[in-house]
């Protein structure tokens, strides 16, 4: 399924001229090697582009189109125009010089099997320049012998003649194209039926391409397809490779460059832990993507919040939506792919396949239950990363989210299901083990509780436990809930607040000593909190404030159903009932600033 998606879609893309023909990929080139008609170097020049990382301007070498690299293992293998200093120049400084002598001659006989018969005056410039070049003598040549340490550096090298790349020559695209063909004709390769479109008589693909973009995998690229072992081999087929999942040369291709082509494009790939996410729809308009990634990432995508939300509004009850001037189909296929690094290989985190507007319609319902009042200025919805990043330990060197969490997470938004245990817990986790902290103005930062952790707690009780939530938990404090657990959090909020007003200025309050055993054993840590409380109202000297905090706490304790004998409050709270104390607290404690902001 996932390979079959990505063919399809680079079928999409190549209809759309977004992405290269077969015989064709990207590589990074940091110089020109320019030729006169004699195939003379008559200069090097720098391909390299600048962009701004961070606070700084830097020059790295672009992706430019070329005739397709080969997979390079540990043998001597060219690619044609364009290649590495061994292979074109004949010159590195590794200490080999035998094998890189090899190299600048395997380089030369493809160049000469492949342009031989071609009649281009760029094609002659290039053989003559493999024919007359010396690698032995290149140090002593002044044009790179000025440059000899970046050249060492440098990436990859095209040939340039009159001042246009050699590649780009429709005489020498002609002749690749008759190489390429002549080379599926001939040789040892195995051929057989497709497994992912079907075809028969298909060259078989060997080795599968190199994915590059995914966070912490090798540089050089890793595969998404690949057999390193026996124990993942089929019986007849150790060390065939490919052949134990036969998929054609062109299937493979074609998923590897649209992968590649959807990791490369930074706006859209998004990383949760290590799992890096790509998206697309079937008709590979970015269109869907900008709007799937402003509503369920937050980010900025050039189109107002206002617009994004008619145009989701629409999708969620399966009402084409238009949008600059593109009617957006809620029954497009979308699909969502997380991969993550596995040594040499990628791993599959999720695959997730529905139509655009179910999907829109699974994320609307799941910041729908996120919604809850909060700070000034706060978004209307919550992003994915910020919800994950409050699982994690702020102060730890590695406050990634667990990716693994990562992956159930989404895959159960994305997909409508209940959310999972392991994302609640971890909120739990962190509220019971987060304190409030100041930065250096001295504001106070609401580490424990915020209204990311409460939203999320308020949503899980929402949809993992309807039953006994739905209609209880709202955007605001509710006052009609009569769950004592959610009680017992509006009365702590109230007793901190009495105990703030009583001593003005307090740097610790109950909160930092009692909230963790008054949220698990309030049968426990109550009666304490009531017999601070009774002390702190006697030293408030806003009589109406005394009045109005008492008449509060004994509302609240008036919602406690109070036994014939023995405590009314209970002994423990179970991890459901704990996330509604919490809930009960913010929500309390939130309403009250909202009423000093109104007055």
């Amino acid at each position: 399924m996932i390979l079959q998606a990505l063919v399809h879609l680079y079928e999409e893309l190549k209809t759309q001229g977004e992405i290269e023909s077969p015989g064709w990929g990207k590589s990074k080139v940091s110089h020109r090697l320019a030729l006169d008609d004699n195939g003379q170097l008559i200069g090097i020049l720098s391909a390299k582009v600048k962009v701004t990382r961070g606070k700084k301007e830097i020059e790295i070498p672009p992706e430019m189109s070329v005739p397709q690299p080969v997979k390079r293992s540990v043998g001597i293998a060219p690619n044609f125009l364009c290649d590495t200093n061994s292979y074109i120049l004949g010159i590195d400084n590794k200490g080999k010089k035998e094998r890189t002598k090899r190299c600048f001659e395997a380089s030369k006989k493809l160049h000469h099997e492949i342009l031989d018969s071609c009649k281009s005056p760029a094609a002659k410039a290039v053989l003559a320049f493999f024919d007359t070049w010396v690698p032995e003598k290149a140090a002593t040549i002044p044009l790179i012998a000025n440059q000899l340490d970046d050249l060492y550096k440098a990436s990859n090298f095209i040939f340039e003649h009159d001042g246009k790349d050699v590649c780009r020559d429709p005489e020498v695209q002609k002749a690749w194209e008759r190489y390429r063909a002549g080379k599926d004709k001939v040789g040892n390769k195995v051929r057989g039926q497709c497994l992912v479109t079907g075809i028969e008589d298909q060259p078989i693909a060997i080795l599968h391409p190199n994915l590059k973009g995914v966070r912490d995998a090798q540089s050089s690229g890793a595969a998404l397809v690949s057999f390193n072992a026996p124990s993942f081999e089929s019986y007849g087929h150790n060390k065939d490779q490919g052949l134990n999942a036969p998929v054609s040369e062109y299937a493979a291709f074609a998923y590897g460059s649209a992968l590649n082509h959807l990791l490369a494009d930074k706006k859209h790939v998004k990383v949760l832990g290590n799992t890096t996410i790509v998206f697309w729809t079937e008709n590979a308009k970015p269109l869907y993507m900008d709007v799937f990634d402003s509503y369920a990432n937050g980010e900025d995508c050039g189109i107002s919040n206002e617009d994004i939300h008619r145009a989701v509004s629409n999708l969620v009850q399966g009402i084409p939506a238009d949008l600059n001037e593109t009617e957006l189909n809620p029954e497009e296929p979308f699909y969502i792919l997380g991969l993550a690094p596995n040594a040499a290989r990628v791993a599959v985190r999720f695959f997730i396949r529905n139509s655009f507007g179910k999907a829109m319609k699974n994320v609307w319902d799941h910041q729908q239950r996120m919604t809850i009042e909060g700070p000034p200025g706060k978004k209307p919805w919550i992003p994915f990363w910020q919800l994950l990043a409050e699982t994690a330990n702020h102060h730890s060197n590695d406050s990634a989210a667990s990716p693994v969490m990562a992956g159930m997470l989404m895959k159960a938004v994305f997909n409508g299901q209940p959310y999972p245990e392991t994302t609640y817990q971890n909120i739990l986790l962190r509220i019971f083990s987060d304190r409030d902290e100041k930065n250096e103005k001295g504001t106070t930062i609401y580490r424990k509780i915020g209204y990311i952790k409460a939203g999320f707690i308020k949503a899980y009780l929402l949809r993992n436990h309807s039953k006994r939530w739905e209609g209880q938990l709202q955007m605001k404090v509710n006052e009609n809930c009569k769950e004592i657990s959610y009680i017992l959090g509006r009365l702590f909020s109230v007793l901190e607040s009495i105990q703030k007003e009583a001593n003005p200025g307090i740097s610790s309050t109950i909160k930092d000593r009692y909230f963790n055993a008054a949220c698990s054993t309030p049968a426990v840590t109550y009666p304490v909190l009531l017999k601070l409380a009774n002390a702190h109202l006697k030293k408030i000297k806003n009589e109406a404030f005394r009045i109005n905090d008492s008449k509060k706490v004994q509302a609240l304790m008036a919602e406690i159903p109070m036994p014939e004998s023995g405590n009314p409050f209970p002994k423990r709270l179970s991890l459901e009932e704990q996330g509604a104390f919490i809930l009960g607290y913010y929500q309390e404690t939130q309403a009250r600033y909202s009423k000093k902001e109104e007055a």
